[in-house]
């Protein structure tokens, strides 16, 4: 994965200096002087990886007011919030909204060095488990309807028979979509089964 840093702040100063420092990490940095710009250039890729370093308050519109207006597009991309202006309530805010880290201008260049080497580590964690749910998603997309049903009914504690006369099918019918269920998703329990279907509530995919 490559350690991108999406910098958006409008102040010119302020992306040319942390451009230098940030530079010296050998991290690849991407500046824009404004949310309209990022979004022009990534709104079709929900699939971004790296970290975001967001200024607070921005001419139009915000970063705050930006994080607020609704489902993050970009569920892999750590955000990192810097304002000049930092209240309890906007921290709280920010947090309440996903941001990974907040920060008060002056930045403090170890600790946001820091921050931001934590953000990728972060990043690339959530990669793994969008990985590893597009791979769980797949073998599920293999279930028909009936064995989907088969299978939540299991899920709840029910036994073969208990199942069978929920879905009014014989008990041996029952049987042959659990073994084609448990054949499709390589597993060999139901225990295995439930801690497969759990990942599909991992992450938010993008895309």
């Amino acid at each position: 994965m490559n350690n991108v840093i999406y910098l958006i702040d409008d102040d010119a100063s302020v992306r040319e200096s942390l451009v230098f420092l940030l530079s010296g990490m050998n991290w690849e940095i991407a500046t824009f002087d404004s949310i309209a710009a990022f979004t022009a250039a990534h709104s079709s890729n929900t699939g971004l990886t790296g970290c975001l370093l967001l200024d607070m308050r921005m001419p139009g519109k915000g970063g705050l007011a930006w994080l607020e207006e609704g489902a993050w597009p970009w569920p892999l991309l750590p955000v990192i919030l810097m304002t000049g202006h930092g209240t309890i309530d906007a921290c709280r805010r920010a947090f309440h909204n996903g941001v990974y880290e907040f920060f008060t201008k002056p930045l403090d260049a170890d600790k946001l060095i820091e921050s931001i080497t934590a953000a990728l580590a972060e990043s690339q964690q959530r990669v793994g488990a969008w990985q590893e749910t597009t791979r769980v998603r797949a073998l599920f997309a293999q279930l028909t309807a009936r064995e989907y049903e088969v299978l939540h009914a299991l899920m709840d504690g029910r036994s073969n028979k208990e199942v069978a006369a929920r879905l009014n099918l014989s008990p041996r019918t029952v049987e042959a979509h659990r073994a084609a269920v448990f054949l499709k998703l390589g597993v060999s329990s139901l225990v295995q089964a439930i801690r497969e279907y759990d990942k599909l509530q991992s992450v938010e995919l993008p895309g």
